[in-house]
């Protein structure tokens, strides 16, 4: 059982509905859910993040975890593993939020938006004081830990996760988005067309082949370094094409 889950038996959550998750941010999504929100006309982001097996111990449960459901691709003379998130734009608010502060799209709403405020990585802790939910959501309504339901959704969420991996990053490189974040040092945040990103998936399969060498985005001196020592290839020039966010 990992610290989430414990933490989650002994919390009390209820949605008080006041939006506030709704808004600022990036919403991840699975592959289908990317589909339905680029087909409503709604913009996603494209965050990118980079990692090998230096980034762990060795044999480190976190390192298996995050390569299923990531790709593996070319850099320089190395080899990484890339992880693709898609995530609907919400900045400044869901495009599905309603004046009353209520989900438009309730029904067929995104996973995350489902499992919130929980966490669906398995490595990172339960924390009311990271949420955007109001003081009176917490120590009411039922046990997270204890919500069945939830739990499915969560392990639906991971699932998902590890089936869409490989097509995700296939897409970025239809797109030519190839320059990714080094994990744990940041992403790189691209902002493709809704009809550009719409139309490189329901083309995925169809195009050239030709696997693209990526980059690494890095910003500190000794991380770049320990990469070059590595001969994996960096993208040191500024580009208008992404935005590099650093954590």
């Amino acid at each position: 059982m990992t610290q989430s889950s414990n933490q989650a038996n002994n919390t009390r959550f209820a949605c008080v509905g006041c939006g506030a998750c709704c808004r600022g941010r990036f919403v991840p999504l699975t592959l289908s859910e990317t589909l339905a929100w680029l087909r409503r006309g709604h913009s996603v982001a494209v965050l990118l993040e980079a990692f090998d097996d230096s980034a762990w111990p060795y044999g480190a449960p976190e390192f298996g975890y995050h390569k299923l459901r990531s790709a593996s691709v070319q850099c320089g003379a190395g080899a990484l593993q890339v992880i693709a998130i898609f995530a609907g734009n919400v900045i400044p608010q869901c495009p599905n939020l309603g004046a009353d502060d209520l989900c438009s799209i309730y029904s067929e709403r995104p996973l995350v938006c489902r499992i919130y405020p929980m966490e669906i990585n398995p490595f990172i802790p339960l924390s009311p004081l990271s949420k955007d939910c109001p003081p009176e959501s917490w120590d009411q309504g039922n046990l997270l830990g204890s919500d069945r339901e939830l739990t499915n959704q969560i392990l639906q969420s991971r699932q998902a996760d590890r089936d869409d991996g490989q097509r995700k990053v296939e897409i970025c490189e239809a797109l030519g988005l190839t320059v990714a974040a080094w994990k744990g040092n940041g992403f790189t945040i691209y902002m493709p067309k809704v009809e550009t990103m719409l139309a490189a998936i329901e083309s995925l399969g169809e195009q050239d082949s030709t696997e693209p060498s990526w980059r690494i985005k890095a910003e500190d001196v000794e991380l770049q370094e320990a990469l070059e020592h590595r001969s994996f290839a960096l993208e040191k020039a500024d580009s208008a094409d992404f935005i590099f966010h650093q954590l």
